[in-house]
């Protein structure tokens, strides 16, 4: 029976996980979810949070699933507890594995964290940080603006409202002495290049890469060459569409109501 690698998330941030899953798991068979019609996740109360996450994972739980990947840390942060009641694989979620690559990339111990408000207010990229090592200085921070215009398709290399919105929320941490950022939400990772080519003495963690580089660590991987891949969404429009296909050329959606 053929059995996939889940991935949800609430929009198109998830789909950098993905494209990671597939550059280094070709053979492994995908089943992608975007709850866009509740993007972003990061505004929304906790309560909305956990009942979106519980139905994300009811939907995936029609398919045989082999692992799920959490490719939302507002999720992770505020409902991972509902997510592992109700599947019995076993479940990545971003935060560890991003907090552990950044103490590795670290040489001055003074670690940032970009992250919705919802992901910063939780704490949980903290206290994660404080069971791994103590000895760090943690500055997080609320980035409201990014997630709204990545989904806009906001995030080329030579966009300057994204390069000034980044500068806005990066200059303060960098003054606080970060030499490490910890980009905190999936949808960021689409703005390597860009951190890539205006500081490119900070190291830059993605959550995206990292929760992969753990489930390739980890997971028996498949070796056949049929790998499947299933795309949905809660809300389809041309916007969205045209973003995703940004990121993964050749994804066609299905809408589903979870």
């Amino acid at each position: 029976m053929k059995s996939y690698i889940g991935v949800f998330d609430s929009g198109l941030g998830g789909l950098t996980c993905v494209r990671e899953l597939i550059k280094k798991m070709p053979h492994e068979n995908v089943i992608f979810l975007a709850d866009n019609k509740n993007v972003p996740y990061g505004s929304k109360t906790r309560e909305q949070i956990r009942v979106f996450s519980y139905n994300n994972v009811r939907f995936l739980n029609r398919f045989v699933l082999k692992a799920l990947i959490v490719a939302c840390n507002t999720s992770e942060a505020n409902a991972r507890d509902i997510i592992e009641e109700n599947v019995n694989v076993p479940v990545y979620g971003v935060i560890r594995p991003a907090v552990k690559a950044a103490l590795k990339a670290t040489k001055n111990g003074k670690i940032g964290l970009f992250a919705t408000s919802l992901t910063v207010k939780s704490k949980k990229y903290e206290t994660t940080l404080r069971e791994l090592n103590n000895d760090v200085r943690f500055y997080s921070l609320e980035c409201p603006k990014l997630v709204p215009m990545i989904e806009e398709g906001k995030f080329s290399v030579d966009d300057q409202e994204m390069l000034e919105t980044i500068r806005e929320y990066l200059d303060p941490l960098l003054e606080s002495g970060i030499d490490t950022l910890i980009l905190g939400c999936t949808h960021y990772d689409v703005l390597i290049d860009i951190f890539n080519r205006y500081y490119p003495k900070l190291n830059v963690v993605s959550s995206s890469r990292c929760v992969i580089d753990e489930v390739l660590n980890e997971l028996n991987i498949k070796e056949e060459k049929d790998a499947e891949r299933k795309y949905f969404t809660t809300s389809l429009d041309e916007r969205f569409d045209k973003v995703s296909k940004m990121i993964i050329n050749d994804i066609e959606y299905e809408t589903v109501d979870v």
